[in-house]
C-alpha cells in the first residue's frame, strides 16, 4: 500500500480509519474496565480470570495449551489452576485413553456464573442480525481476527523489550524505538501477506 497515500488527510477513507482508531482505544478501556470488575466479582485476580476465559473458550484443556494461549509458563499456569480448583472454579480430569494427560475445564458452578453474568451480551445478537448484512457481520469479524492476530504477535516481540531487573524512562524510550523498528518490519511482511491473500502458516 502506498504509504504517501495512506498518509494523505485527502484520502477517502481515513477520516473513518482515524475514528476507528479512537474507538478501538476506548473499547480496550471499557474491556479493561468490564475484566478488572468481573474479576473482583469473581473473587479471582486477572490473570486467572483470563485463564478461565480461555478454558471456557476450549471447553476442556491440557495445561500446555493453556499457557500458550494465555502467554504464561507451565509453572505459571499450574499455580493458577492451583488456586481456580480451590475455589472451585475449575477441576482436573485424566483422559481415559491416556492416564498421562491431564484435561482441565470449567467446573458447573462457574459456567453457570459465567452464563448468567454475559446472558446481557445475547441481547446484542437481534441487534447485530437486524442491523448488519452477513457480509458486513463477515467483514466485522475477519477485522477483529487481525487484531487478534496483531496483538499476540506484536506482544511477542514487546516481550523481547521488557527487562526484568528495572528501568528508567530513558532506557525505555530505547527500547520503544527498538521495538518499533523490529514491529515495522513484522507488521509490513503480515500486512502484505494478508493484503496477498497468503494463508496463516
Amino acid at each position: 500500500m502506498d504509504q504517501d497515500i495512506l498518509m494523505s488527510r485527502d484520502h477517502p477513507g481515513l477520516a473513518e480509519v482515524m475514528k476507528l482508531k479512537d474507538v478501538i482505544r476506548a473499547d480496550q478501556v471499557a474491556q479493561d474496565v468490564w475484566e478488572d470488575c468481573l474479576a473482583r466479582f469473581m473473587g479471582i485476580n486477572r490473570t486467572d480470570s483470563r485463564c478461565m476465559d480461555v478454558i471456557d473458550r476450549h471447553g476442556k484443556i491440557t495445561a500446555g495449551t493453556l499457557a500458550s494461549e494465555a502467554r504464561l509458563t507451565t509453572g505459571a499456569v499450574t499455580v493458577v489452576v492451583d488456586r481456580l480448583e480451590a475455589v472451585g472454579y475449575v477441576v482436573r480430569e485424566r483422559d481415559p485413553a491416556d492416564r498421562r494427560k491431564v484435561w482441565i475445564s470449567i467446573t458447573p458452578i462457574a459456567g453457570e456464573i459465567s452464563s448468567r453474568v454475559f446472558a446481557h451480551f445475547q441481547l446484542l445478537t437481534p441487534l447485530l442480525i437486524s442491523r448488519y448484512s452477513p457480509d458486513q457481520l463477515s467483514a466485522i469479524v475477519e477485522f477483529l481476527e487481525v487484531g487478534t492476530r496483531v496483538n499476540l504477535e506484536l506482544a511477542t516481540i514487546l516481550e523481547q523489550h521488557v527487562d526484568r531487573k528495572g528501568t528508567t524512562p530513558q532506557a525505555l524510550l530505547v527500547a520503544a524505538r527498538q521495538f518499533e523498528r523490529n514491529g515495522a518490519r513484522h507488521m509490513k511482511a503480515m500486512i502484505d501477506a494478508l493484503l496477498n491473500g497468503t494463508p496463516d502458516k
